[in-house]
């Protein structure tokens, strides 16, 4: 199987706080891995070292054949096939929805504007939301904004998608609409890495997850091995709390 992403010995410090300790992580292409534990485990810090939206303490992290901890990689070239959505959307206010999913296609001169429109709107279709393509996001909701994140993301055609708890943000009925549009992208094959406090988004979508705590990677197996059979005190003690 193709290695999308290949991390070894990943750690990082924000001056004396150790945040990651040595994380090693392989994901294949077409897998879908879910990353549970504690708030302050390194969840999120995991997502943001892939991209370099932070920096690396050591370590060595491959992308779909890039070494982005490289310091000659050329970091705008080799994210535009990782695919980001946060807990917050982050849309364009003063773009319509269509028009936050066209800008970095068509910004990056990856595709004319009239290809750009006609990928958004089969995006818009894919999410659910094509009757909402000239609207702008403040007149949508959470769920919704989310969804046009997501379609956002998929515009640039990545190998990989990265998810930072996509759904905290969320009002509790907004968040199926959401996990809906992930599942049908990992049933599509989309090798995707999820941050995520859903665990029956976890236990049904996931072919692994990992569980982590203070910096490390404590445990991981499939969801049936970690949800049903968890070695580790730790992680037992941690879904004994969220299940």
């Amino acid at each position: 199987m193709t290695k999308k992403v290949k991390v070894t010995n990943l750690q990082k410090s924000f001056g004396d706080l150790h945040v990651l300790r040595g994380i090693d992580l392989e994901i294949a292409e077409g897998e879908v891995v879910c990353l549970i534990g504690p708030s302050g485990s390194g969840k999120s810090t995991v997502l943001r070292c892939l991209n370099r939206l932070e920096d690396p303490t050591d370590g060595v992290i491959e992308m779909n054949g890039h070494i982005m901890t490289d310091p000659k990689v050329k970091l705008n070239k080799a994210r535009e096939n990782i695919g980001m959505v946060f807990q917050q959307f982050n849309l364009f206010a003063n773009k319509t929805v269509k028009g936050n999913i066209m800008f970095a296609p068509v910004e990056l001169k990856k595709m004319t504007k009239a290809e750009a429109e006609e990928k958004a709107m089969q995006l818009l279709r894919r999410v659910g939301l094509e009757e909402k393509a000239n609207a702008y996001p403040h007149q949508l909701s959470g769920g919704q904004q989310q969804r046009v994140a997501i379609a956002r993301a998929l515009a640039m055609q990545p190998d990989i998608m990265l998810f930072d708890e996509p759904t905290s943000a969320l009002d509790p009925e907004m968040v199926g609409e959401v996990l809906n549009v992930m599942k049908e992208l990992a049933e599509q094959g989309m090798t995707m890495l999820v941050v995520t406090h859903e665990m029956g988004f976890a236990r049904d979508v996931a072919d692994r997850v990992i569980f982590m705590a203070d910096g490390y990677i404590v445990e991981q197996g499939t969801p049936q091995e970690i949800f049903g059979n968890p070695q580790n005190p730790r992680t037992q003690e941690f879904l004994n709390c969220v299940l």
